[in-house]
């Protein structure tokens, strides 16, 4: 391991080199938002431009808060990410367009409505615009106590929004969503004080299309932070707290001469950050994910165990007002499939189940999933 290290450490000197120049471009701090107009996720589909023009319109108000998911960018050739938008519309068990989902869950297209909710976790954050002759990190740092204890399903979501997005044929698209990460990366005990924090690199700024160059022009993207979640003997999930500002721009910019860091500690910042990233992606890839949905048989799941490492299935367990009539079968699948099922269940209210499995190598785990009530999907 030692010389693996000298040998990475060798190869990144001449990159080091570059980076002990880093300055901060621009920095903004900004207090808790209070109150934040309600989450209104949006899957984009034919025939819906007067519905988006609307929507902008009501966002641009303060009425709500709109996050617009180009899915079908792919087929339209215009140069916009989907990938992002697949995920997410996979995320929420939707299968057409366009949806809509109202404070993380789907709802009908009709019941879009002005709100404003009171952020029930206070979040102070920070964002600063890092580089040398062009922004080459986004460094985001949050802090706040936990009034109560979290449930396990709270997750801190990060969207970077262009506010006006023009694809490559000339068409506009308010409130693009081009990166989306969740995070599980906090305390969830109650009274707990967070010290989160999120650094994305230029790489993948630029696969997500977001061109920040200098910072001149970096108010043309807005970060949201969006805490959904619940507390420990909560019924169902919401969003906790919606946080939103302008990236900050390099005219804010602090002292340009101010030296991030000496150079043998970015040495060993950098080193560190390859082995987190190496254990990431192994941990990342070989993971299995539970994805399913409402089968059109009532009270039936289709769901897709889709494995990395090889798996032991374990037990089954559900939420309050649901119990299984069936079981997942406890076995050993191989690594790398998809795993195709069905399971017959009955009760009432959004569902949750939790499978335990053991993956080799990386141990016990346990896989949600999480799907709205059948019923209210019905109306």
């Amino acid at each position: 391991m030692r010389g693996f290290a000298i040998f990475v450490a060798l190869l990144l000197l001449p990159l080091v080199t570059a980076l002990s120049d880093l300055t901060i471009y621009a920095e903004s701090h900004y207090e808790n938002q209070k109150d934040a107009p309600v989450l209104v996720e949006w899957f984009h589909g034919s025939d819906d431009d007067e519905t988006v023009r609307e929507l902008t319109k009501m966002d641009r108000e303060g009425e709500i808060t709109l996050l617009h998911w180009r899915t079908g960018a792919d087929e339209e050739n215009g140069g916009l990410p989907d990938d992002d938008a697949k995920s997410r519309l996979m995320y929420h068990a939707l299968n057409e367009t366009p949806s809509v989902t109202i404070d993380g869950f789907p709802e009908n297209i009709t019941d879009i409505a002005p709100s404003v909710h009171t952020n029930e976790i206070e979040i102070d954050w920070n964002v600063q615009l890092i580089g040398s002759t062009e922004v080459e990190l986004l460094n985001i740092t949050a802090t706040w106590t936990n009034p109560q204890a979290l449930n396990s399903a709270t997750q801190i979501h990060i969207f970077i929004v262009e506010t006006n997005a023009v694809d490559n044929r000339g068409r506009e698209v308010p409130n693009l969503v081009r990166d989306w990460a969740p995070s599980t990366s906090f305390y969830f005990a109650n009274n707990t004080t967070n010290q989160w924090n999120s650094t994305i690199t230029k790489e993948h700024l630029d696969g997500a299309g977001i061109e920040i160059g200098d910072a001149s022009f970096s108010n043309e993207y807005e970060i949201m932070l969006v805490m959904i979640g619940g507390f420990e003997n909560d019924s169902a999930n919401r969003v906790l707290s919606l946080q939103r500002a302008e990236m900050p721009t390099y005219w804010q910019s602090v002292d340009q001469s101010a030296i991030l860091t000496p150079l043998i500690l970015l040495i060993i910042v950098v080193i560190c950050i390859g082995f987190i990233v190496m254990a990431e992606r192994k941990r990342e890839i070989g993971l299995p994910r539970l994805e399913g949905s409402w089968s059109s048989e009532e009270n039936v799941i289709d769901y897709h165990l889709i494995t990395g490492n090889s798996v032991e299935v374990g037990e089954l367990t559900m939420g309050d007002g649901w119990r299984a009539n069936g079981r997942i079968k406890k076995e050993t699948l191989a690594g790398g499939k998809t795993h195709k099922g069905t399971l017959r269940v009955s009760g009432s209210g959004d569902l949750s189940l939790r499978l335990a499995v053991k993956v080799d190598v990386l141990g016990e785990w346990i896989l949600d999933l999480n799907l709205p009530d059948p019923h209210r999907i019905i109306e």
